[in-house]
């Protein structure tokens, strides 16, 4: 299978093999794949690490994977940013059609997305970050009698939050702590666990996301407020429906 690179690959399977048993100085079997799902895992059975990469590594700098190898040995957390940062920029040439962002929309009735994305880029990424983010639709999937807020599209590059949340008596801290945590999906990504499973919400993201100031009272707002967001939500849906259904009269 050949990706849409412009550079030949830097390896062959056999020498980015051998590459990784030399960094990672342990027995190592390496598969590569076309998931597009999971880019990177591995197991350890009888003392062999069984590693399965992407096809998009053949393409990997001798540094990311060198940082392949620390993050299997688990002697450098950098070592995963590096991973997922290679991973991160070239989600798009793993899937068959490329995608395109759809229109954006910041501004909202009460709240303005990017003001928020700009105040929060500045004060916890040094406003590093540049990710798109937009109001979503209002057809949030329900997840443990819950909502969806917030969600992150690593493909895209792209974050969409729940229109549910532009409401006058929604607090901005809740709506800071939703993009927050948004934009740590994008810095961060996933990490592998020591069973080799990609883990996004990893002690790392909580970590990361706990130093929001106001992470704890976010997230008692939402207990407390949760039964008039679902039903604000409802109301939202019946009435996207609605538009939806004139437009096709």
């Amino acid at each position: 299978m050949s990706l849409p690179f412009e550079e030949a690959p830097l390896w062959d399977n056999a020498g980015l093999e051998a590459a990784l048993l030399r960094e990672t100085s342990r027995p190592l079997r390496l598969t590569l794949t076309t998931n597009r799902s999971v880019l990177l895992s591995f197991r350890r059975k009888g003392g062999v690490i069984h590693l399965r990469l992407h096809r998009m590594f053949l393409h990997a700098s001798t540094a990311v994977v060198r940082a392949v190898a620390r993050s299997l040995r688990r002697t450098s957390r950098s070592a995963d940013s590096e991973v997922r940062r290679f991973m991160n920029e070239n989600l798009h040439r793993v899937r068959k059609v490329p995608r395109q962002l759809p229109p954006l929309l910041t501004t909202g009735r009460v709240h303005d997305l990017q003001q928020v994305f700009d105040r929060l880029n500045v004060r916890f990424f040094s406003g590093s970050l540049r990710v798109p983010l937009t109001w979503g639709r209002g057809s949030g999937r329900a997840r443990r009698g819950g909502l969806t807020f917030g969600s992150y599209d690593p493909v895209l590059g792209l974050i969409r939050i729940h229109p549910v949340l532009d409401r006058r008596d929604v607090p901005q801290y809740f709506l800071e702590s939703v993009v927050y945590h948004e934009m740590l999906h994008h810095h961060l990504g996933g990490i592998p666990d020591r069973a080799g499973r990609t883990v996004y919400h990893s002690r790392v993201f909580r970590e990361a996301e706990a130093r929001y100031p106001w992470h704890r009272q976010a997230l008692a707002w939402e207990k407390d407020n949760l039964p008039h967001l679902l039903r604000a939500s409802a109301e939202l849906e019946r009435k996207r429906r609605a538009e939806a259904a004139a437009l096709r009269r």
